[in-house]
């Protein structure tokens, strides 16, 4: 019995260790030249009662701040994101997920909220390059 007990902690210990060695190639494979792979990211959210804390999806080594994140969207019903030219349905259904629903959210980021975004998203310089703010600004003028 305890033959059979120590086999199977060492089988345990080995595919965990493989585990560990294809997950390493598969994360080093995955990391771009352009991408700042393996850096911690540090991240300050504001803090509000309808706020909630984003995923960590990317790190860098720059120092961001989440914008304003809601838990829900106001009145049940968020904005249709994907009218900002760089947004997709993908991109939209992230940003909700991550407290993101309304033009006037995106309207209010600073610098700091869109590189948050371009290493939550992991669209570097996406944001800033296709000026989601000053898009989100005219539709929330236009609402």
């Amino acid at each position: 019995m305890l033959e059979i007990a120590s086999q199977m902690i060492l089988c345990l210990l080995l595919a965990a260790l493989l585990g560990l060695i294809i997950g390493y190639i598969l994360g080093k494979a995955s990391c771009s030249k352009d991408e700042d792979c393996g850096h911690d990211v540090k991240t300050e959210t504001l803090t509000d009662e309808h706020q909630h804390t984003p995923p960590s999806r990317k790190t860098s080594t720059v120092h961001t701040i989440a914008p304003v994140l809601l838990a829900e969207a106001r009145d049940g019903k968020g904005d249709d994101l994907t009218r900002i030219k760089g947004i997709g349905e993908k991109i939209n259904a992230t940003l909700n997920d991550i407290g993101i629903y309304h033009f006037d959210q995106i309207a209010a980021w600073t610098e700091e909220n869109m590189i948050w975004a371009d290493n939550t998203l992991e669209f570097p310089g996406r944001a800033k390059r296709e000026q989601w703010v000053a898009q989100a600004k005219a539709l929330a003028e236009n609402k």
